[in-house]
C-alpha cells in the first residue's frame, strides 16, 4: 500500500507556490490523509485521477473557485436550448465588448438571468425556486453544482467528519472555504463513485471517462490529461 499524500507530491502538480503554499498543500494533504481508505484515495491511480481533476478545475494554485458565467451571446446560443429558442434574450443576457478593444466590457453578462433561464433546468435544481440555478453554481475544488449536491453534502457530512455541519443551501459560498472546499470534493468523489471509473486505468481514455463523470462533458480535457501525466508518476 502507498504511504500518505505528501506536500512534495502535490507540489509537482500544483506549481503556483505563491498561492499554493507549502502550508496550504499540507492542509490539503492532512484532509485526504485523515482516512485514505474510506475516501477511496488509497492507491496512486486514484490519487492521480483525483488531483488531476482538481487541477483541471482550479489550475496550478488549487484555490477553490466559484463558477463564472461570463458568456457571450454566441456562447449562450452554442450550448443552451433555451437561448437557441430565444435568441433575442441571448443578445440581452450575454456580455457585450468594445469592438475596438476586445478586453473592454461595455456590458457584463447577466449571470442571474442565465442561471434562471438555462441552469435552473439542470443539476436537479428546484424549478419552483428560480434562483437555484444561480445560487448553486459550481464551487470548490471539484465544482459541485446544483441543489441536489448542495443539500446532500451537508446531509451526509457527519458520516465522515466531526464538528458543525455546513449549511450550504443557505450559504453556498461555504463550499469555496477551507475545509469544505476539499471535503466537498472528497464527498463528491465518493458519492458519485468517480473512483470506480478511475480504477479502470492510467490511460488518456480513462481520464476522459473520469472527466465525464466529474463535469458531464469534456471541459478542460487536454489540461486534465496533462495534469494526469504529471500526477501519476508523482504518486507512484
Amino acid at each position: 500500500m502507498p504511504g500518505e499524500v505528501t506536500v512534495a507530491q502535490l507540489r509537482k502538480i500544483f506549481t503556483d507556490s505563491k498561492r499554493a503554499t507549502d502550508a496550504y498543500l499540507q492542509s490539503i494533504a492532512n484532509e485526504v490523509n485523515a482516512d485514505l481508505a474510506t475516501f477511496k484515495l488509497d492507491t496512486p491511480l486514484r490519487r492521480a485521477h483525483f488531483f488531476s481533476q482538481v487541477k483541471g478545475e482550479t489550475g496550478n494554485s488549487m484555490q477553490p473557485v466559484r463558477e463564472s458565467w461570463e458568456y457571450s451571446p454566441e456562447a449562450l446560443l452554442s450550448f443552451s436550448e433555451y437561448y437557441r429558442a430565444h435568441p433575442k434574450e441571448a443578445e440581452q443576457d450575454g456580455y457585450l465588448k468594445d469592438p475596438k478593444n476586445s478586453k473592454k466590457f461595455i456590458r457584463h453578462a447577466d449571470q442571474n438571468a442565465i442561471g434562471r433561464k438555462h441552469f435552473l433546468r439542470l443539476n436537479n435544481n428546484r424549478l419552483d425556486h428560480p434562483d437555484d440555478g444561480s445560487n448553486f453554481r459550481g464551487r470548490g475544488l471539484l465544482q459541485i453544482t446544483g441543489y441536489e449536491k448542495y443539500s446532500l453534502f451537508p446531509a451526509e457530512y457527519s458520516r465522515y467528519w466531526s464538528g458543525p455541519v455546513p449549511n450550504c443551501v443557505d450559504d453556498p459560498d461555504l463550499i469555496v472555504k477551507y475545509p469544505y472546499s476539499i471535503r466537498s470534493a472528497i464527498w463528491f468523489w465518493m458519492k458519485y463513485k468517480v473512483y470506480e471509473v478511475a480504477d479502470k486505468g492510467a490511460t488518456h481514455q480513462v481520464v476522459a471517462k473520469v472527466t465525464q463523470r466529474v463535469n458531464g462533458g469534456n471541459n478542460g480535457l487536454k489540461e486534465r490529461r496533462e495534469a494526469f501525466d504529471v500526477a501519476y508518476p508523482a504518486f507512484k
